[in-house]
């Protein structure tokens, strides 16, 4: 996945850089090296404002993220506004505001812990905030207006130029980048403007004052610019790049750094040259109730049952499987089953299926194995007592015959290719799919109807318990769908950000979901409302089971278990209350 970081905040030898979905970089060593931190969001963070020990990050569908420790550790105070925020500024009394599309404005009066709906400028998008000399607010909105908050009301000056997105203020000058590579300075607050050409007719993203005079500009197609004199007269370092540029940001000591798609770059003499900088890091330090449990080999499916007893399949037909909660592993593998995706088991029964010729079955709890025949593609299997199991393979419904050792695909109304598959009491099953397509049988099996699910992502995961089910999927977003009627009727609970894979309820009635960049998220009021939890991986998470007091998540080469006792957390603990429909 590429990374874009779109802003960056530093002081001294600190950097923070922030960027698309949640993603947060750190250094503490002046770009050295790079500690990735958890965050509790998916939602690309657009804007980062510091002062003192408090950060405050602003992105996607109202986040609004804040850190009491300079970026350590981020909670998620999102205060329910569903408008993209573009701007943040923090001032040192703990002041702040935070702006975005449609005119929105929040503010907060403790470094951003806490926000409340601020003066809005409802004709307006606004792309940037900023701090005057004065110490007041400033927003700029994208029509050409840069607007400033005092007691309570916006005094509003008119830009020179067209589309500006980029805002910068220190001591007594306001700078504006345009989005055909102008840069326009004010010495009095936006009444009157100084209008210069950058000389490359690009749109600038960023800007960003030094002493004396110094700007650097930043934007499209890889543009960086110098100039020494307030913006009349500009230098172009010498770049090999033509990535977007989204934030710039120095410290006076001859340190500026330019962030955006792909490298950073750095330069260390004041703007006159500028070096290529990989910026990475790799998973975050795992903090908070869930622990990575140490198991060799690439899984991709699991299966969780009783106090300890974990099953997992993957690559080369590969299955590990332990009795004592990760502390010894027992493994086997059956090369001709190929990659295996999915397992399910009930006792010493075990189904897996995956992309190979052959399914398989182990009826003494993973020594030995049976092939099962079946049509290659594998995507799911479960069943519900002795011999009772249905799977998903290569797009289609399949029953586990009554001897065992063959899948037969059975006829449903489906069109779209179906995805995962659950088994319900009695003769009750429901499989989901593409384009938010459902499937049930009453019968097991025997006679198939569709379900309307009011949905049209894709369906990766049901789960259920008794008539109570639950549907997820989705791309960038993922809807969740809940069924009280064993799948007749559906209704949206809620939408995240994200696209999930996986979704399960334990036995207190906590719900959990995982999917891609590690996201792992848990409801406790059925679905409605999802709060995120530290992963500690950027990979995807395939599967999250449970079974009594435990809770296990696999992902890329990651198995995490999780003990339900909240007590344990630590203050602060990373969350994100991600809004439901």
């Amino acid at each position: 996945m590429t990374i874009r970081h779109r802003a960056l905040w530093g002081r001294d030898h600190l950097l923070v850089i922030a960027g698309s979905e949640g993603h947060v970089l750190r250094s503490e060593d002046g770009g050295q090296r790079w500690r990735r931190v958890q965050t509790p969001v998916r939602q690309d963070l657009s804007a980062l404002a510091g002062a003192g020990p408090a950060l405050i990050a602003a992105g996607h569908s109202g986040t609004l993220l804040s850190s009491s420790d300079e970026g350590l550790r981020w909670i998620d105070v999102t205060c329910g506004a569903g408008a993209d925020l573009r701007g943040v500024a923090l001032r040192d009394d703990g002041e702040a505001i935070a702006v975005g599309l449609g005119g929105t404005v929040l503010r907060s009066r403790d470094h951003g812990r806490t926000w409340e709906a601020g003066p809005r400028l409802d004709d307006l998008c606004l792309e940037a905030a900023a701090i005057d000399a004065e110490g007041r607010f400033l927003a700029l909105g994208l029509e050409g207006e840069l607007a400033t908050l005092g007691r309570g009301t916006w005094a509003r000056h008119k830009v020179p130029g067209r589309h500006p997105r980029a805002l910068c203020a220190r001591g007594g000058l306001v700078a504006v980048g345009d989005g055909d590579g102008h840069v326009h300075t004010s010495r009095d607050g936006g009444a009157s403007w100084e209008s210069h050409a950058t000389g490359s007719g690009r749109s600038i993203q960023a800007l960003w004052l030094g002493s004396a005079g110094r700007i650097i500009a930043a934007g499209d197609a890889g543009f960086l610019a110098v100039s020494e004199d307030e913006g009349r007269t500009w230098t172009r370092p010498p770049l090999r790049s033509d990535q977007q540029r989204y934030a710039v940001w120095g410290d006076d000591l001859g340190s500026i750094w330019c962030v955006g798609a792909g490298p950073a770059f750095r330069s260390t003499d004041g703007g006159k040259s500028f070096a290529k900088v990989p910026v990475q890091a790799g998973d975050a330090p795992l903090e908070g109730p869930w622990e990575k449990v140490p198991v060799r080999g690439k899984f991709r499916g699991l299966w969780v049952e009783g106090s300890g007893k974990v099953v997992l399949v993957g690559g080369e037909g590969s299955v590990a499987w332990t009795r004592d909660g990760g502390h010894t592993w027992e493994r086997s593998a059956e090369e001709d089953a190929g990659s295996l995706i999915a397992v399910w088991g009930r006792g010493d029964e075990i189904l897996a299926v995956g992309e190979g010729v052959a399914q398989i079955r182990s009826e003494d709890g993973g020594h030995r194995w049976i092939d099962v025949t079946g049509t290659p593609g594998g995507s799911s299997v479960h069943g519900q007592g002795a011999g009772r199991a249905f799977a998903v393979l290569d797009g289609r419904v399949c029953r586990l015959s009554a001897e065992g050792y063959r899948w037969i695909a059975l006829e449903t109304p489906s069109e779209p290719r179906l995805g995962a598959v659950w088994a319900g009491p009695e003769q009750l099953a429901v499989a989901v799919g593409r384009g938010g397509a459902i499937v049930r049988t009453v019968d097991d099996g025997a006679t198939w109807q569709a379900a309307d699910s009011g949905s049209t992502r894709d369906l990766s995961a049901i789960w259920g318990r008794g008539d109570e089910l639950f549907a997820v999927g989705g791309m960038t977003v993922s809807d969740v769908l809940r069924s009280r009627d064993g799948g007749a009727t559906w209704e949206a609970l809620a939408q995240v950000s994200g696209s999930l894979r996986s979704v399960w309820g334990d036995e207190a009635g906590t719900l959990w979901a995982c999917g891609l960049h590690g996201a792992l998220l848990r409801s406790t009021d059925g679905g409605r409302t999802w709060r995120g939890e530290a992963s500690g991986t950027w990979g995807t998470l395939f599967e999250v089971r449970g079974s009594g007091a435990e809770m296990w998540a696999l992902g890329e080469n990651i198995l995490l278990r999780r003990r339900h006792d909240d007590a344990h957390l630590p203050r602060g603990t990373a969350e994100s209350a991600m809004r439901g429909a």
